[in-house]
């Protein structure tokens, strides 16, 4: 009996193992999908591009050579500007850098032959030697001469957003950050997200113009009852204007409360019905005066809990960042994304470190 029991124990571990060794086979064989397919589609980028610089392969005129489910061939014509392919192929002038990055452009001149992908291609970033990554960089307020951590003097600031442009990065929203997260959308191989905490003035006055120099854009989380309600603080109206100009609001509560703690003298009942205000009316105000939909939510002093992330997802938010440290991967838990805090003073080359966009790991 006891011989008869340890076999079915050993069966059932024998199952257990074979189980597991199924499933990293399995994402072996996806990874290496994934790696031939991009190698088959780098190789015919490759031949094309070299075919037309022999001899065109049609008259500059031609357009579009090719089209299936999944890849178009296009001939740059005269006139032809890639946020005009980007719209035609995409519907998004935006997503040039899709095309960018498929076809490793240099320049963009009549007679070159693009490969435009038409489907989604791995949209977590993997490749054989590793995998992308997100850095979210955080700031608070901004000033011309500052003497705490949280502020970050203007003229710092424009020369970190000067290198970022210079280094070819590219901006996206928090709302981009959860599709990828939620592994529905690739980014850029080099992205960054900015966000700005609080809701101050000086995000309009001075960080504002710098950003839209470059063509940035912004993720602001703002506590509700700071708007409108200090010199120092961002007015609706203000918001808006920023909105039109595709930032994103989200929230940081109505308080900026810690809302792990309960008060002193605060029943649980009390609690619980003081933190669910505290979810919800920031999303009903933002909607209400910018039309936006809160899906963020930015916890106060980057504190969290089991209870709180529960309560957050009752109230319809699809996603919590802290202030711990660390680039964004496309398997992170979307309720305890980390964001790298840029602080004042920043040391030698400390924000280039922030927002490194690959991870080397052997994928094997």
């Amino acid at each position: 009996m006891k011989l008869l029991t340890k076999r079915k124990k050993g069966s059932r571990r024998q199952r257990i193992t074979d189980f597991a060794g199924a499933r990293i086979r399995y994402v072996a064989l996806v990874a290496l999908f994934f790696c031939c397919w991009l190698a088959f589609a780098e190789t015919s980028a490759l031949w094309l591009r070299s075919a037309s610089a022999k001899e065109p392969l049609v008259p500059e005129e031609a357009g579009e050579l090719f089209q299936s489910k999944n890849v178009a061939v296009y001939v740059v014509k005269k006139g032809d500007r890639l946020t005009d392919l980007a719209r035609r192929f995409y519907g998004d002038p935006e997503k040039t850098w899709m095309i960018e990055e498929a076809n490793d452009l240099v320049t963009f001149e009549p007679g070159q032959v693009l490969v435009i992908p038409l489907v989604t291609i791995n949209p977590g970033g993997l490749s054989a030697d590793g995998y992308q990554v997100v850095s979210i960089i955080t700031y608070h307020h901004f000033s011309e001469k500052c003497t705490n951590a949280l502020c970050m003097p203007v003229e710092e600031f424009a020369q970190q957003m000067a290198m970022l442009a210079e280094e070819g990065y590219r901006t996206v929203t928090m709302k981009e950050v959860l599709k990828f997260v939620n592994y529905q959308q690739p980014l850029p191989r080099k992205t960054v997200a900015i966000t700005i905490d609080d809701g101050y003035r000086s995000v309009y006055e001075l960080a504002y113009p710098i950003l839209k120099r470059y063509n940035f854009k912004a993720t602001l989380f703002i506590y509700t009852d700071f708007i409108d309600d200090s010199p120092n603080a961002l007015s609706w109206e203000q918001l808006r204007e920023l909105t039109e100009a595709g930032f994103e609001v989200e929230s940081h509560t109505i308080t900026h409360a810690d809302l792990t703690l309960k008060r002193k003298g605060e029943s649980q009942a009390e609690y619980l019905k003081r933190i669910r205000h505290e979810l919800r009316l920031p999303r009903e105000l933002i909607r209400k005066h910018l039309g936006q939909e809160v899906v963020w939510l930015a916890y106060p002093y980057g504190r969290w809990n089991q209870l709180v992330i529960s309560m957050a997802r009752e109230e319809g938010y699809q996603g919590g960042v802290t202030v711990t440290r660390g680039a964004t991967s496309f398997f992170a838990d979307p309720f305890k994304v980390g964001r790298n805090q840029v602080m004042n003073p920043v040391k030698g080359h400390a924000f280039e470190q922030l927002v490194k966009y690959f991870r080397g790991e052997a994928l094997q």
